[in-house]
This record gives C-alpha cells, sequence and structure tokens, in this order.
C-alpha cells in the first residue's frame, strides 16, 4: 500500500515553542499590568498578564513561575502577621491603661498626703495663734481696746 503524501506538511510544534506562541498570544492582547511580577521586574521587562491563567507573558515564554497573583501561603503568613501585631497592640493599650490607672492612684495618694499636711499645719497655725493669744495679751485688738484707760481714748 503506497503512502499518499499531502501537499502541505503540517508541522507539529514541541512545547517550547507553544509556549512561546501563547506568550505572542498574551502580549498581543495588550493586557499590559500598572505593577509587574518579581521576574518582569528584574528583568525590566513589560508585564503582560493572561487574563485566564494569572500568568504574564515573560513567565509563560520562560516555564517560570508567576508573582502577579500573591499566593495563598504568603496571604496567610500576612494575615498571621496582622492577628499577631493586632495582639501586640492589645497587649500595648492594656500595659498603657494599666500605667494609667497606677499614675491616678499615686496622684490621689499624693493629694490625699497634701490634704493631711495642710490640715495638720493649719492646726499647728491656729494653735501657735493661740498660744499667742494668751502669752501676749496686748497683742489682740479687743484686748488692746478693753486694755486701754477711757481717758486716753477720749480725745475730745
Amino acid at each position: 500500500m503506497p503512502k499518499v503524501q499531502t501537499s502541505r506538511r503540517v508541522r507539529t510544534q514541541n512545547s517550547t515553542q507553544q509556549r512561546q506562541a501563547r506568550a505572542d498570544r498574551v502580549r498581543q492582547q495588550g493586557n499590559e499590568m500598572t505593577f509587574r511580577c518579581k521576574r518582569c521586574e528584574e528583568k525590566n521587562l513589560r508585564c503582560f498578564v493572561d487574563t485566564a491563567s494569572g500568568q504574564c507573558a515573560g513567565c509563560i515564554s520562560v516555564k517560570a513561575e508567576c508573582s502577579l497573583f500573591v499566593t495563598e501561603e504568603e496571604w496567610e503568613k500576612v494575615e498571621a502577621e496582622k492577628r499577631e501585631k493586632r495582639l501586640a497592640l492589645l497587649r500595648a493599650e492594656a500595659e498603657v491603661a494599666r500605667l494609667r490607672l497606677e499614675v491616678a492612684e499615686t496622684e490621689a495618694r499624693e493629694r490625699a498626703f497634701a490634704d493631711r499636711d495642710h490640715a495638720i499645719l493649719s492646726l499647728q497655725d491656729r494653735a501657735k495663734e493661740q498660744a499667742e493669744g494668751n502669752s501676749a495679751p496686748g497683742t489682740d485688738f479687743l484686748a488692746t481696746e478693753l486694755s486701754l484707760p477711757r481717758s486716753s481714748t477720749d480725745l475730745g
């Protein structure tokens, strides 16, 4: 049985050629990203994204892992870090509240001490005034007025 020859021979593409053709189609679609994946950033390439796969043309053409989309692992890492930071912040706020309470208690104790000292000083002043009044009767205004003879107060 003789082989039938076709006038046109279909040439199959290898995987590298298929990737290159796919990358070319992605570039032709023109969906250039405003930010680039790590590889395109490092190589200073324009970054065209394939909306079906989420990979860029540059990474498709060399069969590299594209970093346009953040991996689930990275999302989880960021979420865990955020939870840790929130807990640290809450702990710090609790510590600040505890210290504010301590300061308020110390200030209240300080006011109590000042009030007590003021009361003692007032009591001492009154006692001193009374002692001076008893030991020197001429220093009090009423006592001085009563002790003067009548004739010296009547000038007229």
